[in-house]
C-alpha cells in the first residue's frame, strides 16, 4: 500500500472536503499524465483511487512527480 504526500503549495487547490476527511482529486504529473478520482485523506496524503476498496490501493507515482492538482471534475484537465 503506497501513500503519496501532496506537495504543500498544491494542497489549497483541492477545495473543501467532499466527505468527512476525504477529498477526490485529479493530479497532473511531470510526464503530462492525468490521474483521476484519487482519494486524499487527512488533507495531504493520496491513498488510492475512488474505485479501490475503502479508497486504498496502489499508486504508481511519487509526490515529486505531481505538478498540479484539482478537485475531481468531469471536465478535461488541460
Amino acid at each position: 500500500m503506497a501513500h503519496v504526500e501532496i506537495p504543500e503549495p498544491l494542497r489549497v487547490k483541492m477545495g473543501p472536503e467532499m466527505k468527512m476527511d476525504v477529498h477526490w482529486i485529479d493530479v497532473k504529473t511531470r510526464g503530462g499524465r492525468v490521474e483521476e478520482n484519487l482519494v486524499v485523506r487527512g488533507g495531504k496524503v493520496i491513498t488510492g483511487r475512488k474505485g479501490d476498496p475503502s479508497g486504498v490501493g496502489p499508486i504508481d507515482f511519487s509526490g515529486t512527480d505531481i505538478v498540479n492538482v484539482r478537485r475531481h471534475s468531469w471536465l478535461p484537465y488541460l
